[in-house]
């Protein structure tokens, strides 16, 4: 048993295929099929029920590519740790974030970041909330950024508080009416009014699209009318066109021109807010530059949001 064989075993079982797990391992299927039995054959034991499609795992597959996870994070941790020791001029950092906000946090954050590690290669994995959070499980990505709090996350993974963001609920003009408003002077919108409105909907895996959908189940709020995007600035705009209303992070109105610029309301006493945090795994070993680059992040929308 060796790295090699750890590594190509979990792409298998991550892939459910030999031939989509050697294209991503830039090898031949043939030489990956070869593999994969001698490992098999070495063991003892069958790893993949090939009768499957996609191929699963057997209980003895499972328990492999369990403990190949652990020592793979182990190696990668020791690796980071010794560059580390080693001044931290090279290496690389995977992070994960969802498209939009990539736009919104990175720019001024990596340059910045690459002024201070110049030899640091930055990987950058784009996605919803939910196929982030299985990246970050498999080790494909060190850290991801994300609006969902520890509770919303399984075992085995840790937060740490980026900046607060705000939530908005954004129709377009003329379509929330005095009598619409639970308080006319906040802009706080009485949500159980606009049962008759089409929602404007992320799809699913999306973390605004968990949010969303709790808090019409709150406010027991079935709509009759949903449009499903993939994009919060779509949302915005659309709301804006009187096609519906939605609910949006602060950051998908910040980069169209600011609060001020559309029909932006409150839906509570308070205004809501949710927490953006860097989340990685409980034992994982961030580097320097990986902690720098959390640290940075952290003074550039603290100042911002507060």
């Amino acid at each position: 048993m060796d790295f090699r064989e750890l590594t190509y075993i979990t792409a298998v079982a991550d892939c459910g295929s030999i031939t989509a797990a050697a294209r991503k391992l830039y090898i031949s299927q043939p030489s990956l099929s070869y593999i994969v039995s001698k490992v098999e054959q070495d063991m003892g034991v069958k790893l993949f029920e090939r009768k499957n499609y996609p191929l699963t795992l057997t209980y003895a597959g499972e328990k492999y590519v369990e403990t190949a996870r652990r020592i793979l994070a182990l190696s990668g941790n020791l690796r980071r740790e010794l560059t580390d020791i080693g001044g931290g001029e090279k290496g690389r950092v995977g992070i994960g974030i969802p498209t939009e906000r990539a736009g919104y946090m990175l720019p001024e954050a990596l340059m910045r970041f690459r002024e201070k590690f110049p030899g640091i290669d930055v990987r950058l994995y784009e996605a919803n909330s939910d196929d982030l959070l299985e990246l970050l499980m498999k080790d494909e990505i060190n850290f991801y950024i994300i609006p969902r709090s520890r509770a919303d996350l399984p075992e085995g993974v840790k937060t740490e508080l980026i900046y607060r963001e705000k939530l908005y609920l954004v129709a377009g003009p003329g379509v929330i009416t005095p009598d619409r408003m639970k308080e006319a002077v906040r802009r706080i919108v009485s949500l159980g009014k606009l049962k008759e409105e089409t929602f404007i909907l992320l799809k699913k895996g999306h973390a605004i699209r968990k949010k969303a959908d709790a808090l019409l189940k709150r406010h027991k709020i079935t709509p009759e009318r949903v449009m499903e995007v993939s994009s919060c600035i779509s949302a915005v705009q659309l709301a804006n066109a009187g096609l519906g209303v939605t609910v949006v992070p602060e950051r998908a109105v910040e980069v169209l021109g600011g609060p001020e610029k559309f029909c932006c309301y409150q839906y509570a006493d308070e205004p809501d807010v949710w927490d953006v945090n860097a989340v990685y795994k409980e034992d994982a070993y961030l580097d320097r530059s990986e902690r720098y680059l959390i640290e940075l992040l952290k003074e550039l929308f603290r100042g911002e949001n507060g």
